[in-house]
């Protein structure tokens, strides 16, 4: 029995995340469908590729949720490469947000197994 399975982001503005897409070195193709390995079509709004796997990335336009389908399913480089995009869009969503609400970044170090640590302040 085999079962797909995505990744759900909530965007507010595709802009953003097709930045973040680029801040890790991935390339974003417009694309109306992708099949998966296991030969499934899925109707996707675009398609990110980093030379090693491809993701479709499929926009609600409703509910402005995106969910990112790994080429390879539910396993791979794929699911790895949906996991970096959700990483950086989470990333840089709580760091607008706080910079917003007046913090600066004091530190930030990348950790060895791929986590961020940043340590924020804000001066009153």
């Amino acid at each position: 029995m085999s079962q797909s399975t995505g990744i759900e982001v909530v965007v507010v503005g595709v802009a953003v995340l097709l930045e973040c897409i680029a801040e890790i070195g991935a390339e974003v193709q417009r694309q109306k469908q992708m099949q998966d390995a296991e030969g499934r079509t899925h109707d996707v709004d675009y398609v990110v590729r980093d030379g090693e796997a491809e993701v479709g990335v499929q926009v609600d336009r409703k509910t402005e949720k995106v969910r990112l389908i790994p080429r390879d399913c539910q396993a791979g480089k794929g699911k790895a490469l949906a996991g970096r995009i959700a990483q950086r869009y989470a990333y840089s969503k709580a760091l607008g947000e706080l910079k917003r609400k007046g913090y600066t970044v004091s530190k930030e170090e990348k950790q060895a197994d791929g986590t961020i640590r940043v340590v924020m302040q804000r001066w009153r």
